[in-house]
C-alpha cells in the first residue's frame, strides 16, 4: 500500500467511499472493511493508532444502529400503545438496514485510515504537484504549515508552563496560550516565507524535483480493484 501513488489512492478511495453510500448490502460493506484491514495488516499500520480511529467509529456505529433498529419499519411496529417506549422491531429488512449503515461508518473509518496511515504526507503534497498540477506556492505553503504543528504544540505547552511558574492559573478554555502560540506561528511563517524568497523561490519557474512520483500499472490495477468492490453490490 505504501508504493501506491498517493494521488490515485485519494481519488480511489474517494470514490469508493461515495459508491459504498448507497450500498445497501451487509456483506460488501464488510468485505470492504475485510479488504482494508487485510491491507493494513499487511502494510504493517495494525497498532494502537487504529484502535483509537475505532473507539469513536464504534460508538457512531452502535448509535445509529441501535435508532434505526428501534424505530422499525412503521411507528406502530417499533413503538406500541401500551405505552413500552423501547420496542425492537422483529423485521427482517430494519435489522439489515440497520447492519448495513452501522457498517459503512466502520468501512468509512477504515477507508480513511488506510490513506493516512500508509501515505506520506510530503509524497502526498509532491504527487498532488506533480500528477494533479497543483499550484507550488500552495503546496509547499501546506508543507510549511504541516512540518510548524509540532513546534506549535510544543510552543503550547511552554507557554502554559511558562505561565503556570509565573503563579497565573490556566483553565482549560482559556485562550491566552492559544493566542499566543498563534502570533508566534505568525511570526515563524513569516520567516518561512522570507527564507523562501531569500532562496529564489518562484512559483512560475520551471522546476525539479528531490522526490519524483509517477502512476505505475499497478496503481491502476489496485484503483480497478477497489472501485470494482465497491461496486459488486450493484450486480450481486
Amino acid at each position: 500500500m505504501r508504493q501506491i501513488n498517493p494521488s490515485v489512492k485519494v481519488i480511489t478511495i474517494l470514490l469508493s467511499a461515495l459508491i459504498i453510500s448507497f450500498s445497501p448490502s451487509v456483506f460488501w460493506n464488510a468485505a470492504i472493511i475485510a479488504i482494508c484491514f487485510v491491507s493494513l495488516l499487511v502494510s504493517g499500520c495494525i497498532s494502537r493508532k487504529v484502535l483509537n480511529v475505532l473507539l469513536p467509529a464504534t460508538l457512531a456505529s452502535l448509535s445509529i444502529f441501535m435508532a434505526l433498529l428501534l424505530r422499525g419499519g412503521s411507528g406502530e411496529e417499533a413503538f406500541e400503545s401500551s405505552g413500552n417506549f423501547l420496542v425492537v422491531s422483529s423485521s427482517a429488512s430494519n435489522l439489515n438496514d440497520a447492519l448495513a449503515v452501522a457498517l459503512r461508518i466502520y468501512a468509512y473509518a477504515f477507508l480513511g485510515m488506510l490513506f493516512s496511515f500508509t501515505t506520506d504526507s510530503q509524497a502526498f503534497v509532491y504527487s498532488l504537484m506533480q500528477q494533479c498540477h497543483l499550484d507550488a506556492k500552495f503546496a509547499y505553503g501546506v508543507l510549511a504549515a504541516w512540518n510548524l504543528l509540532p513546534m506549535i504544540r510544543r510552543e503550547y505547552s511552554q507557554i502554559k508552563l511558562a505561565l503556570a511558574v509565573r503563579g497565573l492559573k490556566i483553565r482549560p478554555w482559556s485562550m491566552k496560550p492559544l493566542f499566543t502560540a498563534l502570533v508566534n506561528a505568525m511570526h515563524w511563517a513569516e520567516n518561512v516565507a522570507m527564507a523562501m524568497e531569500s532562496k529564489g523561490f518562484d512559483e512560475n519557474a520551471e522546476r525539479t524535483y528531490y522526490l519524483n512520483l509517477s502512476v505505475r500499472y499497478y496503481d491502476f490495477l489496485w484503483a480497478i480493484f477497489m472501485i470494482a468492490a465497491s461496486m459488486a453490490w450493484i450486480w450481486l
